[in-house]
């Protein structure tokens, strides 16, 4: 599975033109989108919301009317999918998170048919499309006290990966993300954010399908410690296991899996040291890594540093 062609955004406008186009038209659902971390397969019905022939944004701009004295923002994979590769790559499920009035909102979720989730968030379809929807406050990272909460852009830190650290207020279009969030994305470095989650499998999963489909350019000191540590944790079939059954498709190549689990091997050498032996040791048993990922450092590491702090 391949997304479509990188395309990365300009500018922050540029990001918020693509957003409009694309969500004030109804949307097609293009594949099969994931679930939410934190979703039950059995709670992922498609219900009938009441919102079938609604666009997404006439769903936003309800919302925002719903909290008067508050927010609705936009948060995470729409914005990451649309900055890398326009409305084409558009295949993720929606997240907003709710800074206002939250019992008016879930009051009427729960009208809507809405699917409860376990940490107090509701799931609900508009035009066929699944919807995840929160209180910003009460997102997990911050209820359990992994991120202290000084305001919705203290959800930056309560992301898996930096490519879903960014926020849009539909009310006003403005984004919130880091200085550098554009710059990485646009060269395509992948770092980890938290490493707390309350489906660490699924974590997982997710980590290592965005090194099969977005071929990231490099990653981080961090993710390189991340990769090897899933490795130890999880054998290569618990993650395709688990990647079928909340995405429908498989897409972890088992070879870079392989090489994350042979760099845990070698726990104590510098990271140079073990990415080359790593990599002759793979190359040893006959593995090459899948033309998707060509662009990782594991054939151009001797080149240039692949690892970024």
């Amino acid at each position: 599975m391949k997304h479509a062609d990188f395309d990365p955004v300009a500018s922050l406008d540029n990001l918020k033109d693509r957003i409009e186009r694309l969500l004030c038209k109804p949307v097609v659902r293009r594949a099969p989108a994931q679930l939410s971390l934190d979703m039950e397969p059995s709670q992922s019905g498609h219900q009938d919301s009441g919102y079938a022939k609604k666009s997404i944004s006439d769903f936003l701009d309800f919302l925002v009317a719903l909290v008067p004295n508050g927010d609705v923002y936009l948060f995470g994979g729409v914005l990451r999918d649309v900055a890398l590769y326009g409305k084409r790559g558009f295949h993720s499920d929606i997240d907003l998170v709710i800074v206002g009035d939250w019992g008016s909102v879930a009051k009427h979720l729960e009208y809507r048919g809405a699917s409860r989730n376990r940490f107090g968030g509701y799931r609900l379809q508009v035009n066929g499309w699944p919807i995840d929807l929160w209180s910003a406050e009460k997102t997990w990272a911050i209820a359990e006290g992994h991120v202290p909460y000084h305001g919705v852009a203290s959800l930056l830190e309560t992301t898996i990966l930096n490519w879903d650290a960014i926020l849009m207020n539909w009310r006003t279009r403005r984004i919130i993300c880091h200085e550098d969030y554009l710059e990485k994305l646009s060269k395509r470095i992948l770092d980890i954010v938290l490493k707390p989650n309350p489906n660490p499998l699924g974590m997982a999963v997710r980590v290592f399908r965005h090194l099969s489909i977005t071929d990231p350019s490099a990653i981080s000191h961090k993710a390189v410690e991340y990769l090897t540590q899933v490795t130890r944790r999880y054998s290569y079939l618990q993650l395709v296991e688990s990647e079928v059954r909340s995405y429908g498709n498989q897409v972890i190549d088992q070879a870079v899996y392989h090489f994350f689990a042979k760099l845990a091997l070698y726990e104590g050498m510098s990271f140079q040291e073990s990415w080359d032996i790593a990599e002759r040791s793979l190359l040893g048993e006959g593995i090459r890594l899948a033309n998707l990922q060509q662009s990782l450092p594991l054939s151009a590491h001797r080149q240039a540093p692949p690892f970024q702090n």
